[in-house]
This record gives structure tokens, sequence and C-alpha cells, in this order.
């Protein structure tokens, strides 16, 4: 049987622009997506004081990113930022996203039950098993916090009893104006 050897890591760091193609990683977009969308005061709550150090998997000369989501938030072009080149499996970089992502969703005070629900129905299962030896639950999430349930019971409850206000369509307003001059 062939012995598997894997290619050497490089652990060399390199500082680069961030216009050289720092880019998602395929395997860490839905939990890079989740922060975006979800997290955008995360973004503004986390500054650094030092030069920024991401860990990237360089293909064809473009770094591609996988976690530290936050500190991907605060590089505008003009940041000089410095990076690790790694050599990891698929598996491992999208395990190392994923467990990013719930590092942040730990760290909110309320726990947010959408965020939660939008994690939940996005990770893989062999993720969660991976992550927490099981399917994520709240429970799970609420134990590491050490909260009880009752304080994300009261936070579905508040979201739960929020209504979005529907903005009626051009339309609708146009009819509803006309009803009002016929009457």
């Amino acid at each position: 049987m062939k012995k598997r050897t894997k290619k050497p890591t490089r652990r060399n760091v390199k500082s680069i622009i961030v216009m050289d193609n720092l880019v998602v990683h395929a395997y860490a977009s839905n939990p890079y997506q989740i922060f975006c969308e979800l997290f955008e005061a995360e973004v503004n709550a986390f500054s650094t004081d030092r030069s920024l150090l991401l860990e990237v998997v360089e293909i064809d000369e473009q770094y591609y990113f996988f976690e530290d989501f936050r500190k991907v938030g605060l590089i505008t072009n003009e940041t000089e930022i410095s990076i690790r080149r790694v050599g990891l499996s698929k598996a491992e970089i999208e395990r190392r996203a994923w467990s990013c992502l719930m590092n942040v969703l730990i760290d909110v005070d309320p726990i947010n039950p959408r965020i939660f629900e939008a994690i939940k129905r996005s990770m893989p299962a062999q993720v969660q098993q991976a992550l927490f030896n099981k399917p994520l639950t709240i429970q799970h999430i609420l134990d590491i916090k050490g909260l009880k349930r009752h304080h994300y019971d009261y936070q579905t409850n508040l979201y739960r009893n929020q209504q979005p206000t529907k903005i009626p369509s051009f339309s609708e307003l146009i009819a509803e104006v006309r009803y009002v001059d016929n009457n």
C-alpha cells in the first residue's frame, strides 16, 4: 500500500496589499456570507492596533481566506496585511470557517434566534458532528455561554412579536387614492 504524503506546509509570513486578490475560499463562503449579512455590528465593534495576520490558502497567486471574518471586515484597499500560507484539506477549511462563525455567535449577547437558525440551517451535518460531536442545538450554545433556556426563549418571543411593516406597492397607493377620491 502506498504511503500518503502531504505537501509540506509553508510557514513563512508574507506582507501583501489587499489588491493582490484576497478572496474568500469557496468552502468558507457560506459562513462568511452569514457573517456579512447578520453580524454587521460585529465588524464595527472590533478594532486592532497591530498589523493584521491572516492564514490563507494560496492557489495560482491568489490568496483565499477562510476565517478571521472580523479582521477581514477591517481591511481596505490601502491596508497592508501579513499572511501565512497554509496547506489544509477542504474539510479542515470548512470546519475552521464554521468554527469562526460559531465563536462570533457565542460572543454576541443576547443570542439572536434568527442568526442561530440561519447558522443551524446552513451548517452541514458533518461539520456539526466535527465541531460538537452531535447535531447543533441551542441548548449546546446556551451551555457554552452558561445561560438558562429562558434567556433564549425570551429573545425568541421578542423576535416573534416583531411584525414587519408592509410597504404598499405603487399600484396599491394609486388604487387607494382613487378610492378616496371617489368617496
